[in-house]
């Protein structure tokens, strides 16, 4: 079973986003990068990868079991 869990920076970043539409957009990007573990950084939480979305984005690190994202960005 895969994960998603939120670092605390990046959870305070997702609760002080200025409105449900973004969070709902950043929640999709996290969605769409833990369907694609393809993609995913060596597991290990060693190697931070950003990824970018159309008004967001997000830095996360690979485990064997899922990832952990560190921070999010918005740009909206």
């Amino acid at each position: 079973m895969r994960y998603v869990r939120l670092e605390w920076l990046a959870a305070e970043v997702m609760d002080g986003l200025p409105s449900a539409a973004a969070r709902s957009t950043v929640q999709d990007l996290i969605v769409d990068v833990a369907k694609r573990p393809d993609r995913w950084p060596t597991p290990g939480g060693e190697d931070v990868v950003d990824v970018f979305g159309s008004r967001c984005w997000v830095s996360y690190v690979a485990y064997r079991d899922g990832l952990e994202v560190r921070d999010i960005g918005w740009a909206g």
